[in-house]
């Protein structure tokens, strides 16, 4: 007989995903029923954002506390297949506040471009609602079904131009690589289960716990075998070198928007289910996959950057630029030890990372969105003499490109001095000068678009169309990028609220 108590299908634990889950629904039939695409495409647009900002909303609240106790009790459901925590949370909050971003840029760019709107809006609330259910999953079942989720949804989204052959074509590989790394993925999951008869995160880390106690074996061939295979998995969905190859064409090919959205949401997604897979069901093993992390760290920054400075298509520079910063964050996963001081430095320096990135990488891809709605391409050239004709635009440009670069006194300084000092506390100093060194080869490519903005003339005198939604938009990303700068210390202390419900129970092995 089935055990209703056991199972515990409570609604409340994924209130903001059934929030947002109504929302894509509400968004295909007030497609379905309405005409007249102008006003509808505003509607269609004001009902995500509204979806999004109330799921936003009662994610805020349960992080604090205002409603329930749930994230201070890590309350699971569903038998045991999602956790309701801070750590779930603080990823859901991310995953929305990109959502919302993204919508604000695509509202002038789909329409004028003749793709189906309700369908669009749609595809993306799916697409966040895959990345807030991997956020909460602790299962390896859950988590599966909610990166597929996500995974499918951004297929959808890549080839959205569907009259558009490179957008066809990016699609089309990025789905085809993405089928060999969910494959790769699946049989790391298979292999943890088959080795330890468990698939909840946390009953796998409690059995390699108790055979590292009474064997010492949990470094052996097993682990590492599944270990490899769920990196490499998980690789692909946060852009790790080797696992890149998709990036590039598939940043290029999508709809500018799109790239925004994908560049932030997939990464953050994949980072949520990294740290609980790493933390939560390999922590034990900590001294068997963090060296596989600082390989994969470096040859992301460096691959990423030296590939960089080649490009001429900006979306193309920024995906290698998106490549390499997952390369700064997996720095702070590297300085993972059995120490739980170490433990709160290492994770929640990824935490701000991420967060700082959504604002700055997201406002670079705006700048590119406006640039295409002037009728100008993503080439570099498109940026020449910027200044003179759009002097708002270019300033915002070059903000966004120095907080990437880690320029004080923007956001992206600090979140990579967060994750550089948690690696020198763990004794990785060198690690922590390679990550300083890839900056200062990024900062060649960041600069060069600054040069041509403000150094090179224009081709032809223009006159700036008005995208009021993406204008305001980039204005509060700037405010947001200098705002977290001066005023840094709540997103730090949300980092580190996160951290209980993650750091392992069981802590094994001595320092590093």
């Amino acid at each position: 007989m089935l055990n209703y108590d056991a199972l515990n299908m409570n609604l409340e634990t994924i209130l903001p995903e059934l929030i947002v889950l109504v929302t894509s629904l509400v968004l295909i039939f007030y497609d379905l029923f309405t005409r007249g695409r102008d006003a509808k495409s505003q509607t269609l647009a004001g009902i995500s954002i509204v979806g999004y900002v109330a799921a936003l909303a009662v994610c805020i609240g349960y992080f604090n506390g205002w409603i329930g106790t749930a994230g201070i009790d890590q309350e699971q459901a569903f038998g045991g297949m999602v956790v309701v925590d801070n750590l779930g949370f603080f990823f859901k909050m991310l995953s929305l506040g990109t959502a919302i971003i993204a919508v604000l840029f695509s509202t002038q760019f789909i329409r004028e471009r003749g793709m189906a709107l309700g369908e669009y809006y749609s595809v993306v609330a799916l697409a966040t609602l895959g990345m807030m259910f991997t956020s909460a999953a602790v299962d390896l079942t859950s988590l599966f079904v909610g990166i597929e989720l996500m995974s499918i949804s951004i297929y959808i989204l890549t080839g959205f131009a569907r009259t558009d052959k490179l957008s066809n074509e990016a699609a089309l590989k990025y789905f085809l690589l993405g089928i060999f790394s969910t494959a790769i993925l699946v049989y790391g999951m298979a292999w943890l289960y088959g080795s330890t008869g468990h698939t909840n995160l946390r009953a796998i880390g409690q059995v390699i716990s108790e055979i590292e106690s009474t064997t010492g074996a949990a470094n052996s061939g097993w682990v590492m075998l599944a270990i490899l295979l769920l990196i490499a998995g998980l690789g692909f969905k946060i852009a790790a070198v080797p696992f890149h190859m998709w990036t590039p064409d598939a940043y290029q090919g999508a709809p500018t928007p799109v790239t925004a959205f994908m560049s932030v949401g997939p990464k953050v997604a994949g980072f949520a289910a990294t740290i609980r897979i790493m933390t939560e069901a390999l922590g034990p093993a900590w001294q068997t996959w963090v060296p596989v992390i600082v390989v994969l760290s470096i040859l992301t920054m460096t691959l990423g950057n030296v590939v960089g400075v080649m490009q001429r298509s900006v979306k193309r520079m920024l995906a290698y630029s998106s490549i390499a910063h997952t390369g700064y964050v997996l720095v702070g996963l590297a300085a993972y030890t059995s120490a739980s001081e170490q433990q709160q430095l290492a994770i929640s320096s990824m935490l701000f990372y991420l967060f700082s990135y959504m604002f700055m990488n997201m406002g670079a891809f705006g700048i590119v969105v406006w640039v295409q709605r002037n009728g100008l391409t993503d080439g570099i050239e498109s940026f020449r003499g910027l200044s003179s004709w759009a002097p708002a635009q270019a300033g915002l440009m070059m903000f966004f490109l120095l907080s990437l670069m880690g320029i004080p006194p923007t956001i992206g300084f600090l979140g990579k001095y967060y994750v550089f000092y948690a690696a020198i506390k763990a004794d990785l100093v060198w690690l922590a000068v390679i990550g300083v060194l890839n900056s200062a080869i990024a900062a060649f490519y960041y600069l060069r678009i600054i040069w041509f903005m403000y150094f090179e003339e224009p081709r032809a005198a223009r006159e700036p169309r008005p995208s009021p939604a993406i204008h305001w938009t980039l204005v509060a990303s700037a405010i947001a990028v200098i705002l977290f700068f001066i005023v840094s210390w709540p997103i730090l202390d949300a980092a580190r609220s996160s951290l209980p419900t993650i750091i392992s129970t069981v802590q094994v092995g001595g320092g590093r």
